[in-house]
């Protein structure tokens, strides 16, 4: 809405809820059909949930423990996207900024990372990204209106 006139803009709204459910979808992607995974320095799997991803980088949140203090370091962390229980893919980051967050209840400590774009997989990143967002403009909610026939 323009202050002055009393206008919405509607540019402006059609962008917000475009973005609104390019993240809805994103995060039913990730928390549905993958898992994701920081790497400590003892090759321990940490389970995180990815918030936000582009090509230059992501956002992604843990859980507050008091005993696991993930990252240690502030760059070179390694972060896997299993697709299957046997195949991932790996992409090393930078953390740039944290912030503590509560959601649904619990503490959380979110994460603002650059992928690094010189590693092998980021050409795979980018073209997973891109794929995100075509994905979003495309998607449609199963209402459960049409059956399934095995013919």
């Amino acid at each position: 809405m323009d202050d002055r006139s009393g206008i919405i803009q509607l540019d402006q709204v059609r962008n917000k809820k475009l973005e609104e459910r390019k993240r809805r979808t994103e995060r039913i992607f990730f928390n549905e059909l993958m898992g994701v995974y920081g790497v400590s320095k003892t090759e321990t799997l940490i389970p995180i949930e990815l918030v936000d991803v582009s090509e230059a980088g992501l956002g992604f949140q843990i859980r507050h423990k008091e005993e696991i203090s993930w990252p240690v370091d502030l760059t070179n962390q390694r972060i896997r996207l299993y697709f299957s229980p046997e195949s991932f893919m790996e992409v090393v980051v930078d953390v740039r900024n944290s912030r503590p967050v509560i959601e649904h209840g619990i503490r959380m400590i979110r994460f603002g990372a650059e992928v690094q774009g010189e590693q092998r997989a980021y050409k795979a990143w980018a073209q997973f990204v891109g794929f995100l967002r075509a994905y979003s403009d495309v998607s449609q909610r199963d209402t459960g209106n049409t059956g399934v026939s095995n013919f």
